[in-house]
């Protein structure tokens, strides 16, 4: 195994690591929120199109990623019964907590996410959440399965609601 480089040697507690690591997710959020301000200022929807671009992209290349973490194979996606593997490892990787799901079964997906680290700033631009990880989520969910769909988020916290929803489907 590689040794850790000289920056990564920090001169702190691994729990205070966490609350540092606390602080920069909360500063990258609201620098989050500001490049998306001035984008929609500058660019308007053209702006927006190009990000879900993006995102849908970064989604795709990102499905298998997730699969080599979790040890699933685009076999294991033939329905959605194993979409919870992909989906709760990036949730738990984020710290996004929830309470079992809403459906587990080959014909959907969909959970109830109850926390985000990022919500209290991203809430100021609610619309960030869908644009980004929406369509992020969506390009993973093709790149597993080209008959699953999904119409992005019915719950956002950023939006006020108790909870984050996402929903994915087979095709019929």
């Amino acid at each position: 195994m590689k040794e850790k480089p000289d920056y990564e040697k920090y001169p702190v507690s691994e729990e205070e690591m966490g609350k540092r690591y606390k602080n920069w997710t909360e500063s990258l959020a609201r620098q989050m929120v500001t490049l998306f301000r001035v984008g929609k200022e500058v660019g308007g929807e053209k702006f927006i199109e190009r990000l879900k671009e993006e995102y849908f992209k970064d989604g795709q290349k990102g499905a298998k990623l997730w699969m080599s973490l979790t040890g699933t194979t685009l076999e294991d996606f033939k329905d959605c019964s194993n979409l919870h593997k992909v989906h709760d490892l990036i949730d738990d990787t984020f710290a996004n907590f929830w309470d079992g799901y809403v459906e587990n079964s080959p014909k959907g997906f969909e959970k109830e996410l109850k926390t985000c680290p990022v919500t209290k700033m991203w809430s100021k631009e609610p619309d960030l959440c869908e644009v980004l990880l929406g369509e992020s989520l969506r390009g993973m969910a093709t790149s597993l399965n080209p008959n699953f769909t999904t119409t992005g988020f019915t719950k956002l916290l950023t939006k006020g609601d108790s909870c984050c929803r996402f929903r994915v489907e087979l095709k019929k």
